[in-house]
């Protein structure tokens, strides 16, 4: 069986202006900040940009920590500055009272990780810190020229946007996903399409009217605000020809067509148990014989109740193979070398990585989805990137779509604008 044969990617000069290629140190762009908040997805979605932008063997990355443990884990919908002084006083509260009364260790508060992640084997990350970015931009600006920072997730917002106010001269501050107001405290914002649902007719209906106002975003996008179908990632070209041959000795003698079966998690607006489990199942039964085999993925957040059904119905089937968490992670090898993919409503993550791959992608419970996500869910079958797994398809027949590739846009939008500023990218 022949490896997957995946096209080259476009070049990245073209059509690159001639301003690129002028100006002093000042006016180069050689390295990135990445501000992250400690989730996967959302992280990802910042080295995605990064690699998209040539730069990705030169950046850095801070995280924003949250205090973790005992009641901190009831006070995560706080703003992260006022969470951590809040902790800070709740340790010195509960220092004091152990010193006067001699008690043991409280139950309800417990230590958080330390700074720089140490403690869980992140050494090289650093601690998201306003002053020390700052200082960064102003220090390097002469001899390495101004830096591109990326955030995202709602506990970089005010990060990034200090670090914009204090250094605009000296950076580029692009925020991913929308930071609900306030647009102009970065020089680009980067979010789906469907964050602007709110602002529908439809989505109007469907709030009581004395609630409206507190619905966000309540204006239309800004020119900065760059509108995406999915969410960025850092699947593209290269990286599946390198997973494809990666994970050759392990996929290539696999019975074809390959399906990839990936699930994740319930979401608030996309809630669902054992009952779509069941639906998948039966559905996945019902097709297997047009498979030659099938790889089911589940995410570490799988419900056990959903997991339990998976094994239960398909775990003994000599066709289906379950990872379930075990290293290493075939995640990249499914990419590359699946025939098609079924995908749970509820990840615009795995969706959107799917969807990248220009190959057949089946969307399983977007009944189950509200709001947000049904408006995703929605644009992307009216784009035909998406069809609904019923369990009536013949697996073996292939369709195809222009692959999404919203973090290549998004890196062509943030070079445009570097130009207009007088500012250019590495070569």
């Amino acid at each position: 069986m022949r490896p997957i044969l995946l096209p080259d990617p476009p070049s990245l000069s073209t059509g690159v202006p001639d301003i690129f290629e002028q100006g002093g140190a000042q006016n180069v762009v050689r390295r990135a900040v990445v501000i992250g908040n400690g989730f996967p997805g959302s992280e990802n979605q910042c080295i995605g940009l990064v690699r998209a932008l040539g730069l990705a063997d030169n950046h850095l990355l801070y995280r924003v920590t949250r205090p973790k443990g005992g009641i901190n884990e009831w006070l995560h919908w706080l703003p992260v500055g006022f969470h951590k002084k809040l902790d800070f006083i709740l340790r010195h509260i509960y220092l004091y009272s152990r010193l006067m009364l001699g008690s043991k260790q409280s139950k309800y508060i417990s230590s958080v990780p330390s700074e720089n992640g140490a403690n869980v084997g992140l050494a090289s990350i650093l601690e998201a810190d306003v002053k020390s970015i700052v200082n960064l931009a102003r220090q390097t600006y002469e001899k390495d020229g101004p830096l591109v920072v990326i955030a995202c997730g709602r506990d970089t917002i005010s990060i990034a946007s200090s670090i914009r106010r204090l250094a605009s001269e000296n950076v580029f501050v692009v925020q991913i996903q929308h930071p609900r107001s306030h647009l102009n405290r970065f020089d680009m914002v980067i979010t789906p399409r469907h964050d602007y649902y709110p602002l529908t007719l439809e989505a109007q209906e469907q709030v009581p009217r004395f609630m409206r106002s507190w619905i966000t975003p309540r204006e239309p996008p800004q020119d900065h605000v760059v509108l995406t179908t999915g969410a960025l990632h850092q699947i593209d070209y290269a990286s599946l020809r390198k997973a494809a041959s990666a994970w050759h000795d392990e996929f290539a003698a696999l019975p074809k067509p390959l399906v990839v079966v990936n699930i994740g998690w319930p979401r608030s607006n996309c809630r669902y148990g054992a009952d779509l489990a069941k639906q998948l199942t039966d559905s996945l039964l019902n097709v297997l014989a047009t498979c030659g085999s099938v790889r089911i993925a589940l995410s570490y957040k799988t419900p056990a109740k959903v997991s339990r059904v998976i094994f239960k119905e398909l775990g003994d089937n000599p066709k289906v193979y379950i990872w379930n968490g075990q290293e290493p992670d075939p995640y990249m090898g499914h990419l590359a070398w699946g025939d098609a993919f079924v995908v749970t409503a509820d990840s615009v993550s795995l969706i959107s990585e799917a969807c990248s791959t220009g190959k057949p992608v089946y969307v399983v419970g977007a009944d189950h989805c509200k709001w947000k996500i049904a408006e995703f869910q929605k644009s992307l079958r009216e784009r035909g990137v998406v069809r609904s797994f019923t369990g009536f398809e013949d697996m073996s027949e292939s369709w195809s779509y222009p692959p999404l590739n919203d973090t290549a846009e998004a890196a062509t939008r943030i070079r445009r604008e570097l130009a207009a500023r007088g500012w250019s990218l590495r070569s």
